[in-house]
C-alpha cells in the first residue's frame, strides 16, 4: 500500500475529501440513520409554522384599476393578421404602458400622497407583521413623509401590475389596516391624476410662453413686410407712370421732331419718374438689409423697373404667410388656455373600494413553507452529519481507505446482555456457549475460515489480535476465534498478554494468576501457568499477577521465550494483545507471531486511528493480514443468510478520537473498587 499517502493521512485533519467518495446510498442511509432527527426537525417546523401564522396580523388587500389612454392603435394590442414580428407602433404602445405603470410608483407621487392624506400621522400606518406584532409597543412611531414611502416600497405594500392583452393596469394595496389599504389605493389615483394634470399645466404654461414669443416675432416680421411693401407699392405706381410716359412719349416721336416742345417735355417727365423710382427703390434699400442685397446682387441686365412688380408679389405672398401663422398661433393659445385639462395619460377604471375581509396569511402558505424548510432542513443536517462524521462507515471504505483486505465482518449484537464487554461477568462472550447459530457466531465462523485459508498450518500458526484504541472488541474476537479454533478439534492456546486491561480470564472464568508475568518474573514453567477450560481443546494462559511495569515484561526475549517454551502439539495460538496507540506493549509480539490482526469498530472509531496504528506496524515491518471490521448492523435474513457483508453500513455514530482517556483508567477504577 501507499504509505506516504497513509503517513500524511495520519499527520493531517481529517477532511471531507479524504479520498472516500459519497453517493446517493450514503446520503440516504445517512437520513435513515438521522430519521428521528428528520421528524424532529419537521414536527419543530410544522408547530413553529401553526404558531406563526396564529400570531401573523390579517392582511386585507384594497384594489383599484386604471386605463391607459395614450396607447397607438396598430400595438401589440392589435396585432396584424399573419404577421408575427414587432412594428414600431408595437414597441411605443408597450413603452407607453410600462412607463404609466412605473409612474405609479414614483416616490414623488407617493410622497404627495402621504402628505395629502396625511399617512404618515396614523398611529396605526405600520405594517405588522410576524415579529413587528411579538413586539407591539405602545409607544407610537413618529415618520417622516420619505421614511413611510421607503417602508412602503421595501417592504412591497404596493404593487401597479399590467394586465396582459388589455390597458388596463391594477393598483394592488396590502396592509394590516383595511382603512389604510384603501386610502392608499385611492390616494395613488388622485395623486397620480394631480401629478399629470401638473405637468400638464407646466407643458401648457410652457407652450404658451413658446406660442406667445413666435406670435410676437412673427408680428414684427409683418410690420416689416408691409413696410417693405408700402415702398414697393409706391415703386410698382411710379413704374405705372412711367410706363405710361413711355406710351406718350412713342407716339409724339412718331409725329413730331425731336426739338418739337411737347416730345422735349415728355422726355423730361419720363426722366423726372425714372429718378423718382430710383429715389423710392434705394428707399427700400436702405430700410431693409434683404432688400439691399437682393438688389445689389441682381445682374445688369434684368431691368430693375420690370422686376419690381415680382419682387412685390413675393413680399405679399410671404407677407400673408407671416399672417396665417400668427392667427394659427393665436388660435393653439386660445385653446391651450381654455381647453380641458385632463389626464392624457390615463383614466380611473375602477375605484377602491374599503376591504372588508383578509385575504391573508394563507395557512397552506404557512404551512407549507415552515413543512418543506423544516423537512429540507432535517435532511441536510442528517447529510451533514454523516459528511462530518471522522468513522469508516462500510467495508468498501475500510477496505479502500486502508488499503488491506477485510478479513471479516462481525455484525452489532441487538441482545443487551452481549452488549457489556467492558463490566461484570464475560462468560456471554463464548458465543459457542450459548447460540451456536446466531449471526455473529456465523461471523466468527467465517473469520476463522479466512485466517484459516490464510496458509498452511504451520505457516499460520500463531496470531495476535490487537486494535487501535480500546473497547474495538479484540479481546472478544480472540476468545471466540480461539474457541472455535478449539470446536474444529484443533489444540489452541489462547494467550492473554493485554497486561494492562486483561479480561480473558473473566470470559473463561479462571484465576488470573498465574499467568504471563509469573511465567517471565517467576520463573515458573509452561505447565503451571496453563490451564485448561471448558472446552477440551482450548487452554488459556492468563496475563498473570500485577505487574508494575508491563512493559519491561512485553519484551523481545521474553516473548520469544514464551512462544519457544509452547509445545509443538499446538495447532494454533491466539493472543489477545493491548491497543497499540495508547501503549506500544503489542509491537515485540507483533514481530514474533506468522499474523497480525487488527479489529476496528465500524463507525465509532476515527479514521485516524486505523492509519496510525497501520503505520507503527509497518514501521515496525510487522504488516497485518488484515482487518476485521466489527459492531457491523445485520440486516434482514435472506435465503438463510445474514446481509451484514451485503449493506456495508453501520448502526449508530460514535464519536471518538484516539489518544483521548487513558488506557490505566478502567483498570484502576477496577482495583479500587476490589481494595474498597
Amino acid at each position: 500500500m501507499d504509505y506516504e499517502k497513509l503517513n500524511s493521512i495520519a499527520e493531517s485533519e481529517i477532511r471531507d475529501d479524504s479520498g472516500i467518495a459519497r453517493g446517493l446510498k450514503d446520503y440516504i442511509f445517512w437520513v435513515r440513520n438521522k430519521l428521528w432527527l428528520v421528524i424532529l426537525i419537521t414536527v419543530v417546523g410544522i408547530v413553529l409554522g401553526i404558531f406563526v401564522h396564529v400570531k401573523s396580523p390579517p392582511i386585507y388587500q384594497a384594489n383599484a384599476s386604471i386605463e391607459v389612454e395614450r396607447v397607438e392603435r396598430g400595438d401589440s394590442l392589435d396585432q396584424q393578421q399573419g404577421n408575427n414580428f414587432r412594428t414600431e407602433a408595437y414597441l411605443g404602445g408597450d413603452a407607453i404602458i410600462n412607463t404609466v405603470t412605473q409612474k405609479i410608483l414614483v416616490p414623488e407621487i407617493l410622497i404627495a400622497m402621504v402628505e395629502t392624506a396625511k399617512l404618515h400621522e396614523r398611529e396605526d400606518i405600520i405594517k405588522l407583521s410576524f415579529l413587528k406584532n411579538l413586539k407591539s409597543t405602545e409607544e407610537s412611531l413618529v415618520l417622516e413623509p420619505r421614511q413611510l414611502v421607503n417602508m412602503m416600497l421595501g417592504e412591497g405594500w404596493i404593487r401597479a401590475v399590467p394586465r396582459k392583452k388589455s390597458y388596463i393596469v391594477d393598483i394592488i394595496v396590502q396592509h394590516t389596516s383595511a382603512e389604510v389599504a384603501h386610502q392608499i389605493a385611492n390616494g395613488i389615483l388622485e395623486a397620480s391624476k394631480k401629478n399629470v394634470e401638473d405637468k400638464m399645466n407646466e407643458e401648457t404654461d410652457v407652450n404658451v410662453k413658446l406660442a406667445n414669443q413666435m406670435v410676437s416675432g412673427a408680428e414684427k416680421e409683418i410690420l416689416e413686410l408691409g413696410e417693405r411693401l408700402s415702398l414697393y407699392n409706391a415703386c410698382f405706381l411710379r413704374k405705372a407712370m412711367i410706363d405710361k410716359t413711355e406710351e406718350e412719349l412713342v407716339e409724339l416721336k412718331k409725329r413730331y421732331g425731336p426739338k418739337w416742345p411737347a416730345l422735349v417735355e415728355a422726355e423730361n417727365k419720363l426722366q423726372s419718374h425714372m429718378k423718382s423710382f430710383n429715389t423710392e427703390l434705394n428707399q427700400v434699400s436702405v430700410i431693409s438689409p434683404v432688400e439691399k442685397e437682393y438688389w445689389d446682387n441682381l445682374p445688369q441686365e434684368i431691368d430693375k423697373v420690370i422686376n419690381v412688380q415680382n419682387r412685390g408679389q413675393f413680399i405679399t405672398a410671404e407677407l400673408k404667410s407671416k399672417e396665417d401663422l400668427r392667427n394659427g398661433l393665436l388660435s393653439k393659445i386660445d385653446s391651450l388656455v381654455v381647453g380641458t385639462k385632463s389626464s392624457r395619460e390615463f383614466s380611473v377604471a375602477m375605484g377602491s373600494v374599503l376591504p372588508e375581509f383578509p385575504v391573508g396569511p394563507s395557512f397552506v402558505k404557512t404551512f407549507g413553507l415552515f413543512f418543506v424548510g423544516a423537512l429540507a432542513s432535517g435532511i441536510g443536517l442528517a447529510i451533514l452529519i454523516g459528511f462530518l462524521d471522522p468513522s469508516i462507515r462500510t467495508v468498501a471504505e475500510l477496505e479502500e481507505y486502508t488499503g488491506f483486505p477485510i478479513l471479516g465482518a462481525i455484525p452489532q449484537s441487538k441482545e443487551p446482555v452481549q452488549q457489556t464487554v467492558k463490566k461484570g461477568s464475560r462468560t456471554h462472550v463464548l458465543l459457542f456457549n450459548n447460540d451456536n447459530h446466531s449471526p455473529t457466531a456465523e461471523s466468527i465462523r467465517n473469520l476463522r475460515a479466512g485466517l484459516s485459508f490464510l496458509g498452511d498450518k504451520e505457516d499460520r500458526r500463531t496470531f495476535m489480535f490487537t486494535s487501535a484504541v480500546p473497547g474495538e472488541g479484540k479481546s472478544f474476537a480472540s476468545a471466540n476465534v480461539a474457541n472455535s479454533f478449539a470446536s474444529q478439534n484443533e489444540k489452541t492456546l489462547l494467550v492473554d498478554l493485554d497486561l494492562r486491561k486483561p479480561v480473558q480470564h473473566n470470559i473463561l472464568e479462571v484465576d488470573r494468576s498465574p499467568g504471563f508475568s509469573d511465567f517471565i518474573s517467576n520463573q515458573m514453567s509452561f505447565e503451571e501457568v496453563t490451564k485448561p477450560t471448558q472446552n477440551e481443546n482450548l487452554f488459556f494462559l492468563s496475563s498473570g499477577s500485577r505487574s508494575g511495569n508491563p512493559s519491561e515484561l512485553m519484551t523481545t526475549e521474553n516473548i520469544k521465550k514464551l512462544l519457544s517454551s509452547i509445545p509443538d502439539d499446538f495447532q494454533r495460538i491466539v493472543i489477545d494483545t493491548p491497543p497499540l496507540i495508547p501503549v506500544r506493549d503489542s509491537l515485540p509480539v507483533s514481530k514474533l507471531v506468522d499474523s497480525t490482526v487488527i479489529l476496528y469498530r465500524m463507525g465509532t472509531t476515527h479514521r485516524k486511528a486505523i492509519t496510525r496504528i497501520l503505520k507503527l506496524l509497518n514501521e515496525n515491518n510487522a504488516d497485518p493480514v488484515g482487518i476485521v471490521a466489527n459492531a457491523m448492523p445485520t440486516m434482514k435474513k435472506s435465503s438463510g443468510y445474514y446481509g451484514y457483508y451485503g449493506n456495508y453500513y453501520y448502526g449508530n455514530y460514535a464519536y471518538s478520537y484516539y489518544g483521548s482517556g487513558s488506557y490505566y483508567g478502567e483498570e484502576e477504577d477496577q482495583e479500587e473498587g476490589k481494595s474498597g
